[in-house]
């Protein structure tokens, strides 16, 4: 086993990896001295990580993990530019999402933004999710930012994620969304604007929905809409619009 070499053949294989010799290169030996100093000797892993070159990167990566090494493991895949790999350590084995924000500010990177927002949607960062998630234009997580949003009312940040969202997937529950947090956030015009136009939004649940929240004149909009004069009625009523109510019996 590596771990059980004597000390003086672990001092052999550092002259001849480090000091420049033919050997200084080859691709067995550098793993084999990394290997090596994780079993035998963890303070120093570091600094050949950050030395030597021609190493296996992802198998030493992984090892390091499994032997709770994950500041190594992260320079590792941080110096071969794996930004995917390293950002993973940084959200699952170093749990620092401030650093993983930072690490992925610097990549610029859609793959390693939709990993950081993930992270942050599952710790109920909301807003800093949707920034995420936008940055890396990407949709797929709508179910969950949605869920979340929600039972925060994160309205005005799901308004900015599910405009996005839409021109991404044109979902019938994006849109249906989108129509319900137009309604939150009272962007009316906005609202009507968006049912008037071609759309996949289940608009009679919508206007059940802002019906039943009190945002009647969210309701009235969308009931109007579809031409839901029993609903319509009701809501103008609501509004003190009685003479509209009649009308529309």
């Amino acid at each position: 086993m590596v771990a059980d070499l004597p000390n003086s053949l672990i001092e052999l294989l550092e002259k001849i990896v480090i000091d420049n010799s033919v050997f200084s290169g080859h691709r067995n030996l550098q793993n084999l001295l990394i290997l090596t100093d994780i079993k035998a000797d963890r303070s120093r892993v570091m600094d050949y990580i950050n030395r030597l070159e021609n190493y296996d990167a992802p198998d030493i990566a992984n090892i390091a993990i499994s032997n709770q090494l994950f500041e190594e493991a992260f320079s590792i895949y941080k110096k071969f530019e794996v930004a995917t790999s390293a950002i993973q350590v940084l959200i699952d084995h170093i749990k620092n999402l401030d650093r993983a924000y930072e690490f992925a500010e610097r990549c610029n990177d859609p793959s390693v933004c939709s990993l950081l927002a993930n992270a942050q949607i599952r710790q109920g960062l909301v807003k800093e999710a949707i920034d995420s998630f936008i940055k890396a234009n990407d949709p797929t997580s709508y179910l969950e930012v949605v869920n979340v949003a929600t039972q925060n009312s994160n309205w005005e940040d799901l308004v900015r994620y599910l405009q996005i969202a839409r021109k991404e997937a044109r979902e019938t529950f994006v849109e249906t969304e989108l129509a319900f947090a137009y309604a939150k956030t009272n962007r009316l015009a906005e609202l009507e604007e968006f049912i008037s136009a071609p759309n996949h939004a289940q608009i009679q649940t919508v206007g059940d929905r802002c019906f039943e929240q009190g945002m009647h004149e969210a309701a009235k909009i969308l009931y109007n809409n579809i031409s839901y004069y029993a609903k319509l009625a009701v809501t103008l009523c609501h509004l003190g619009n009685y003479q509209g109510a009649i009308e529309c019996t």
